[in-house]
């Protein structure tokens, strides 16, 4: 997980320095300074999901055995061309 936040962290550190146009080293430390706020709010949100607990109850309660699935079943339909974007006639099946 650390890895990954990491890794998010320098993939948005390279984009906002390609993309500032200039090399100041000021508004690189900006940029990386407010990701790595980003970066801490996002680990704050992800622990506090850690502590939610779901209870399991619901499922046998006899209100939630009365529901009924009102789902349409597709038929199944025929397929298109193996390539759309070939020209219209053609074999070709690359």
């Amino acid at each position: 997980m650390g890895v990954l936040i990491l890794a998010v962290f320098v993939i948005l550190c390279f984009m906002f320095y390609s993309y500032s146009g200039s090399s100041s080293s000021s508004s690189i430390s900006e940029v990386c300074s407010d990701t790595q706020q980003m970066s801490q709010a996002l680990l704050v949100t992800l622990a506090g999901l850690n502590t939610i607990r779901l209870d399991g109850s619901i499922f046998s309660d006899p209100v939630f055995a009365s529901l009924t699935d009102f789902g349409v079943v597709l038929p199944p339909q025929p397929s298109g061309r193996r390539n759309p974007f070939l020209p219209i006639g053609s074999t070709n099946g690359r």
